[in-house]
């Protein structure tokens, strides 16, 4: 089954994906894929995220507003074009060839307007094994034209994280 968990900025959807992986840790399960938690700065601003690999737990850094990393930017962030390159070839690995459970934070208008970021790995979703769980996290702007390209014709399920359901799946 694919699921897209989507909701407004700064509501805590990483959050949510990290706890929903310690779940399906503790049940037994095992997870793949890259997740990005923010980095914050000493004064709680946050400047930036890193990856996070989650079949070993190693990260880098992905994006930052504080400095520059050498690769592309949007909006405020330059980003790491080696950090993109390495998540997604795990990503790449993840999808093609796992028997885990997989997860993508986040897909955002970098991939969907500027064809950067995870964008090259996205095809692989159209051919992603129904015998395992693909978690997504899109932004709700940007659903309609992910499925449109990405999933047309496929069954996938929406769940939006707000302030009541944040902390319970």
């Amino acid at each position: 089954m694919i699921s897209i968990i989507t909701g407004r900025r700064g509501i805590g959807k990483t959050t949510y994906v990290l706890k929903m992986i310690e779940e399906i840790r503790t049940n037994g399960n095992k997870s793949s894929g890259i997740i990005t938690p923010a980095i914050y700065d000493e004064d709680s601003n946050k400047v930036g995220f890193y990856a996070l690999d989650l079949t070993n737990g190693d990260q880098w850094e992905l994006g930052r507003s504080d400095k520059d990393l050498n690769g592309h930017s949007y909006g405020p962030f330059s980003f790491s074009e080696r950090g993109f390159i390495r998540a997604n070839e795990i990503l790449k690995c993840a999808l093609t060839k796992g028997s885990e459970d997989v997860f993508l934070d986040e897909i955002g208008p970098m991939e969907l307007i500027r064809g950067y970021g995870f964008y090259p790995v996205l095809s692989l979703i159209t051919s992603f094994n129904k015998d395992r769980d693909l978690y997504l996290v899109i932004r709700p702007e940007l659903i309609k034209k992910f499925t449109n390209i990405f999933l047309p014709g496929k069954e996938y399920k929406v769940v939006e994280i707000t302030n009541e359901n944040r902390d319970s799946f």
